[in-house]
């Protein structure tokens, strides 16, 4: 994301001639009538030509899938919400990988003493299944520990090696598996036995699957220490060819009952930054081709407060998000899918059938724009400046494969009249979409909004706190 203060030509005032996507699930998308210039003017610029870095859009859309989620939740029509917002990689077992052990179905009660039976939840099959329905990808979680059930040992690395067998069988070879979840919370384990452990779990995965992908180390957030020691600590043992994917996770905020804090419009902009210093130290240590994922994210962890869920701050948060992962990442999963806990889910499965919360439109509406509502394996990340600062608007744009444009902004504060130049791209059928406070209010799908272009240039108008989606022919 860059910022100048150069301004584009002022446009001719022309008349908006939109095209309206439909809403998820083929209805009509709701339209808002034409605005009156009056917002604080945002003049931004796309080089069409300028190509940043090329993405796998259906990866950087993924999701998680909780284990605690019903088999037949993940049915109709939750499968095709999931699919319908362009996501195509999916983490499993999520945040439980350390407490499951996946061919008996139990998991580690919450005091550590006893393993639960958990054959009601969704197991490796019921995900395998649901990834054919919807043409997915595996992102499968690798239980760290060695673990004794009814006094029968199991070896973690044993286990894992099972369970790249069983993928393969199942017509998956070359999945990516994370070692473990969070474990830089964990007092019994520090980053070079995590580092140690890898190896020996990467080296174990490669030997049955030689094309699967391995991800670690899988912490709570991009910590300095961990993320020095583990990529330090493979290239000290000649091991750095082992890691194809630095995992870690990314919460907004922590607004629990002991703090006043918000969510913060300004964070997706300190992921993008620490996803360019994370690439230029893998780069140093002799891994220029490992790829990132954000393997959750969302705008906060919520501890028993209910503050700015549900919210639009929280929906911009996550648009704004999408658009500097596509700058910056090459993997992400958002937290969560499916959920009756409904401060991070995207679908609310206490009700038969899974309903859209308000979280998903924002998602829907980054990847109808800069996924174009499919799975586009190489899409065109753009370089584009703008003149306002990053904690007032941005703006992130791609490129199709089939030469389509997608413009997602994003408004933190009052109205915008906003116009772009388009550099080495003439005019052509635009379509614009918007998310607001009166649609996330009413937890409504985006509404069709007109946006004009003539003589290389989009203007729009975008009302205080909102994002827009635009995607020309």
């Amino acid at each position: 994301m860059t910022e100048t203060a150069g301004r584009a030509a002022r446009l001719l005032v022309a008349l908006a001639l939109p095209i309206g996507l439909a809403a998820c699930g083929g209805e009509a998308a709701p339209r808002s009538p034409q605005a009156t210039p009056t917002g604080q003017p945002f003049h931004a610029t796309v080089d069409v030509r300028s190509a940043v870095r090329t993405v796998d859009s259906g990866e950087v859309l993924g999701g998680n899938l909780g284990l605690w989620v019903l088999p037949a939740h993940l049915a109709s029509p939750a499968d095709s919400y999931i699919a319908d917002r362009g996501a195509r990689l999916f983490r499993y077992p999520g945040g439980q990988a350390d407490q499951l052990c996946w061919q008996t179905m139990r998991v580690k009660s919450s005091d550590t003493a006893s393993w639960d039976s958990w054959s009601w939840a969704t197991n490796v099959d019921d995900y395998v299944a649901f990834l054919r329905r919807v043409g997915g990808r595996p992102l499968v979680g690798l239980n760290f520990f060695d673990h004794t059930i009814d006094g029968q040992f199991h070896e973690g690395v044993a286990e894992a090696r099972a369970l790249v067998r069983h993928l393969v069988t199942a017509g998956f070879p070359g999945a990516c598996y994370e070692l473990g979840n969070e474990l830089d919370w964990n007092a019994s384990v520090n980053v070079d036995l995590y580092t140690e452990r890898f190896v020996a779990y990467a080296e174990a995965v490669k030997s049955v699957d030689p094309t699967a992908r391995m991800a670690g180390p899988v912490t709570s957030s991009l910590v300095p220490s961990w993320r020095d020691g583990f990529i330090d600590g493979l290239a000290a043992r000649g091991k750095i060819r082992l890691l194809d994917v630095f995992a870690f996770h990314y919460y907004g905020g922590w607004f629990a009952s002991w703090n006043a804090d918000t969510i913060d419009l300004a964070k997706p902009q300190v992921l993008g930054n620490d996803l360019e210093a994370l690439r230029q130290k893998l780069a140093a240590a002799g891994a220029p081709a490992a790829r990132i994922a954000v393997t959750e994210y969302n705008a906060g962890i919520w501890d028993k407060v209910t503050r700015g869920q549900g919210s639009i701050q929280q929906a911009l948060w996550l648009a704004d998000a999408c658009g500097e992962l596509f700058d910056h990442a090459d993997m992400a999963t958002i937290w969560v899918e499916l959920s009756a806990v409904t401060d991070h889910a995207l679908l609310d499965d206490s009700v038969t059938p899974a309903s859209r919360t308000t979280n998903y439109w924002p998602m829907l509406l980054a990847g109808q724009t800069l996924g174009f509502g499919r799975h586009d394996p190489a899409v065109s990340v753009l370089a584009v400046s703008g003149d306002l600062p990053t904690s007032r608007a941005t703006i992130h744009a791609v490129r199709a494969g089939d030469g389509r444009l997608g413009i997602l902004l994003v408004n933190k504060g009052e109205a915008l009249s906003v116009e772009i130049a388009l550099a080495n791209r003439a005019c052509s059928a635009a379509t614009g979409r918007r998310i607001d406070e009166a649609s996330t209010g009413a937890n409504s799908a985006p509404v069709t909004m007109p946006v004009t272009c003539q003589a290389g240039a989009l203007s729009l108008e975008m009302p205080r706190l909102s994002a827009v989606g635009v995607v020309l022919d």
